[in-house]
């Protein structure tokens, strides 16, 4: 994942789905690690 797509997760404008595309390892942790990131949104 590049620097852009973090900020759009962070931002709101992309899912933790979209983002966790094409990434390698735990999926479980992947999934679990964006969807905390993409949670900073609505603070």
């Amino acid at each position: 994942m590049d620097g852009v797509e973090f900020c759009q997760l962070v931002a709101g404008h992309i899912s933790p789905q979209e983002a966790a595309a094409g990434q390698d390892g735990d999926r479980e942790a992947i999934q679990d690690v964006l969807s905390a990131a993409a949670s900073l949104s609505r603070l």
